[in-house]
């Protein structure tokens, strides 16, 4: 059984523990983040997205329990000090969001874990969106991007291999998240990240088509976006616009999306609804992408335009432990 340490235990560091809980052979045998024991139990326990945590949850000394298995917990600074050596560690899944950097990823790898999962994008790691460009995650320290780099990569992919693509821009209608303000307040990364979450529509820059170029590197300097964020806690769609090298129709770009949904590499990463859905549909949901076929638009037979679907918190989660479990196989999805 593979051994994972998590270190920050946040959103997405504790989706983490309970996918890999829920629908996995891995084992969870280390935590690692700054916050007291009592809150890292509570917050695991109780989540204003998903519910009550199912298993029981308790704490005792330094260990936090899920049900009868015990995982050590620590508040470590220096990561360099982490005890990954002394605990046999394979995978280190680093979802503070602050050591993001091949340097830093590295720092897991000298206290002794074998490789480096990042849950976020970084500028000199290699980046992996499971079932795009699954084997490139052979290498000990890597990227799994962002959630939404793994919601538009994997229609990219499809629709530029069955298609072709000259150009592309993206917007992202995301769930609000940490990064942005309860209630009016400077903000040193963009004055509207500092403006209230809760009732404002908030642009912003992404980095998430940038990250897609690093992922599907033929499409660099072809393909940018922006975002809006939203008073939603979770739930988003993406809406991706781009030019086909060829004339097309609704009809056959719905069908060669049906078609591709269906396939061993991606029947778990993407799906299509002919659903009117809305976002609270989406939560909890365990895909990359869901694509509303609804929504799907063709102009002047080259003009495109898809939208997906995507648990920013949960799906991104689940790709993240799909491709950590990929590492450990022997063969993949493509």
């Amino acid at each position: 059984m593979k051994r994972i340490a998590i270190n920050g235990f946040g959103r997405i560091g504790r989706s983490a523990l309970k996918v890999i809980f829920d629908t996995t052979d891995l084992e969870v045998v280390a935590i690692n983040d700054l916050m007291d024991i009592e809150n890292a139990a509570y917050l695991l326990k109780y989540d204003s997205n998903y519910g009550k945590y199912a298993k029981d949850i308790r704490h005792e000394g330094n260990r936090i329990f899920v049900g009868e298995k015990a995982i050590m917990y620590s508040s470590i600074r220096d990561i360099t000090g982490l005890p990954w050596k002394d605990l046999d560690i394979d995978v280190v899944i680093e979802s503070t969001g602050l050591f993001t950097s091949q340097g830093d990823a590295e720092k897991h790898i000298s206290a002794g874990a074998r490789s480096v999962v990042i849950s976020g994008p970084t500028k000199d790691t290699p980046t992996v969106v499971h079932g795009v460009n699954t084997e490139t995650g052979k290498v000990s320290i890597f990227s799994c991007a962002s959630c939404t780099t793994n919601s538009i990569s994997p229609i990219i992919e499809i629709l530029g291999r069955r298609l072709g693509i000259k150009k592309a821009i993206l917007n992202t209608i995301h769930g609000y998240t940490a990064s942005q303000a309860l209630v009016d307040a400077p903000s040193k990364r963009e004055p509207r990240m500092g403006r209230a979450a809760g009732f404002n529509i908030a642009p912003a820059a992404t980095g998430a088509a940038i990250a897609t170029t690093r992922v599907l590197p033929q499409y660099d300097g072809k393909f940018d976006g922006i975002a809006l964020r939203v008073p939603v806690p979770v739930g988003s769609i993406s809406d991706i616009t781009f030019i086909a090298e060829k004339a097309t129709t609704v009809e056959e770009i719905n069908q060669i999306l049906t078609e591709e949904c269906a396939t061993a590499r991606y029947e778990k990463v993407v799906a299509v609804t002919s659903d009117p859905l809305v976002s609270t549909d989406i939560i909890g949901s365990p895909f990359a992408a869901t694509i509303d076929l609804e929504m799907t638009r063709v102009v002047d037979g080259d003009l495109v335009k898809i939208m997906a679907w995507y648990d920013n918190e949960w799906g991104f989660t689940h790709q993240m432990i799909r491709q950590i479990q990929s590492m450990f196989s022997d063969s993949h999805a493509h």
